[in-house]
């Protein structure tokens, strides 16, 4: 068995960049979130501290969702139906904008997705979303029986979702950018001064720029700790390939704690169970437990892939915002220090159009979406009384 490195591998492609003494804009990350930032910025860097994709980018299920990890009706409850109605829509256009400058790379396909119900009470629920996200003109489908999902309670199709190989993903996104894109180069810190930014390096070195982005997600509290993004740690196992079809398209289950799906080579992916260990996996360390892949493993019985030998098994670093909505847009207090991220277990369906609206901000256009402001946060808390 391959431990603690995921199955998609790393990139086949590399960075070739040169650190400048002086640029305009500093990407900090060689995440989805870097690449893209990249692609939108061209008098901007890269600087990534091992490889491409090296952190969650590389190390999820790959599944291109719409909407956040909670449910729609969830969703209306905690941000208004409006704002869930909203983030939807930013969440759809991220995807179709994905699936389109992939064009059929990186294993992507559009089968759909299911958001399972792991109980009675989460049917409910999802009832109620469904009815929803219809009215208010999202393609939705519920199914009291879908075959293959015979141990659950039903669940809400999604049938416009797709999946895809994330490293993959990554790499190709970044073929056109690989020339200003720097690896094994670590950030240590930042120094602010008037009008512009020292990136200090662990190598002794600095570069001096205009702005800087902050594209580290989980890893943002080394760099900006007032940005509340913490860490938490995600765990998946696969199999062997086989010729069985025995997942038909990515499952997403338990509120999001659960998910599953079935690759084109025929190997059975299996991650989630972290709210069982909720201490445990508020963690940037990137190893798998015993603990978690016990549960894996119990999950792969469930669906039926029992007796199929796991091949690999591997953990990811998330970052978490207090309300599960990712931070775009300039750090309060820390003059020329922009972030993008906090996607909270939903990179893959933030990452493009948050980067996009923050680089058009950056580009002298207007900032992105309030519910995005990291200010947020910081009003919140001049609010709380002594």
């Amino acid at each position: 068995m391959d431990g603690d490195r995921p199955v998609w591998g790393p990139p086949a492609v590399r960075g070739r960049g040169r650190l400048p003494e002086r640029t305009s804009i500093v990407v900090i990350g060689g995440g989805i979130t870097g690449v893209a930032l990249l692609r939108e910025l061209p008098d901007a860097v890269l600087i990534e501290a091992t490889h491409l994709a090296a952190g969650a980018s590389g190390r999820n299920a790959g599944f291109l969702l719409a909407g956040v990890a909670s449910n729609y009706a969830e969703a209306g409850d905690r941000y208004g139906r409006s704002l869930a109605a909203e983030i939807w829509a930013f969440t759809t256009e991220n995807r179709e904008r994905f699936l389109e400058l992939l064009g059929g790379a990186a294993e992507a396909r559009r089968r759909g997705t299911w958001t399972v119900a792991a109980d009675a009470a989460e049917a409910d629920q999802l009832q109620l979303a469904a009815a929803m996200l219809g009215e208010d003109g999202f393609a939705c489908e519920w199914l009291e029986h879908p075959a293959g999902l015979e141990p659950f309670h039903g669940a809400l199709l999604n049938p416009r979702d797709a999946e895809l190989n994330p490293a993959e993903a990554v790499a190709a996104l970044a073929e056109p950018v690989l020339d200003r894109v720097v690896e094994g180069v670590r950030v240590v810190g930042l120094e602010l001064g008037a009008g512009r930014v020292r990136v200090a390096l662990d190598d002794g070195a600095s570069v001096v720029a205009e702005a800087v982005v902050l594209a580290t997600n989980g890893y943002t509290a080394a760099l900006s700790s007032q940005l509340p993004i913490e860490p938490v740690r995600a765990q998946m196992c696969a199999t062997v390939p086989t010729s069985v079809p025995l997942v038909y398209r990515p499952a997403y289950a338990d509120r999001g704690y659960q998910y599953w799906r079935q690759r084109a080579d025929g190997r059975v992916l299996v991650g989630g169970y972290r709210n069982r260990f909720v201490a445990a996996e508020q963690t940037d360390a990137a190893t798998p437990t015993a603990e978690v892949q016990a549960e894996l493993d119990r999950h792969l019985d469930l669906i039926g892939a029992r007796g199929l030998t796991i091949t690999h098994r591997w953990a990811g670093t998330m970052g978490f915002s207090p309300d599960g909505l990712p931070l775009v847009g300039a750090v309060p207090g820390q003059a020329g220090v922009y972030v993008c991220g906090g996607y909270s277990g939903h990179g893959f369906g933030f990452a493009l159009e948050s980067a996009r609206r923050l680089a058009d901000h950056l580009r002298g256009g207007s900032p992105p979406p309030a519910w995005l402001n990291p200010a947020r946060f910081a009003a919140e808390a001049a609010e709380v009384p002594d």
